[in-house]
């Protein structure tokens, strides 16, 4: 399904949301247009798709040996994914479909298992005694990422390496 994935992604950067095309997708993947039917009933589900497989492969999950190390390193990934053509085509998308139920059900989906990839760095905080509950390390990377996703979508600002060590510098303030 990575040909589906890939294809989804040209089809966005070279079609936009509103030129987006199951069957032009389906030639790019070379599977029937039925299979992505099958899979995907929306075309919100099908963009959540592909964003989750590219961002399996865009944002690996880093191992700096500390929180404050690994959260530098996992925006900086999200930085380049937000700045790539691929990564703010596939996220203007996903903003673009709005509150419909069958996107955010797709949303969710792409966010939990985000969340669930993080599970390494998660554990390994754990066991350095940088974090000791689950719902306060989603907490911590929500708070991370979020000022990312409104310098580049909102504020339409830099988003820099003193920026970045800002954000690290204030999500971790009360951990130190």
């Amino acid at each position: 399904m990575e040909q589906v994935a890939q294809a989804v992604i040209d089809e966005l950067r070279e079609s936009g949301l509103s030129g987006l095309s199951v069957p032009r997708i389906a030639q790019r993947a070379g599977v029937h247009t039925a299979t992505i039917y099958r899979r995907w009933s929306t075309n919100g589900a099908l963009i959540a798709f592909a964003a989750g497989r590219l961002a399996e492969r865009a944002l690996p999950v880093p191992d700096t040996g500390s929180l404050r190390g690994d959260l530098r390193a996992m925006l900086r990934d999200l930085r380049a994914f937000l700045e790539g053509s691929d990564g703010a085509a596939l996220v203007a998308a996903a903003f673009a479909f709005g509150d419909a139920q069958d996107v955010q059900a797709a949303q969710q989906l792409y966010w939990r298992e985000r969340v669930v990839g993080r599970d390494p760095m998660f554990n390994r905080a754990r066991l350095r005694g940088d974090v000791d509950d689950r719902d306060v390390f989603e907490d911590l990377i929500e708070m991370a990422i979020g000022p990312l996703y409104v310098r580049r979508y909102i504020s339409r600002r830099a988003i820099d390496d003193v920026f970045i060590e800002r954000v690290v510098d204030a999500v971790l303030s009360d951990r130190q």
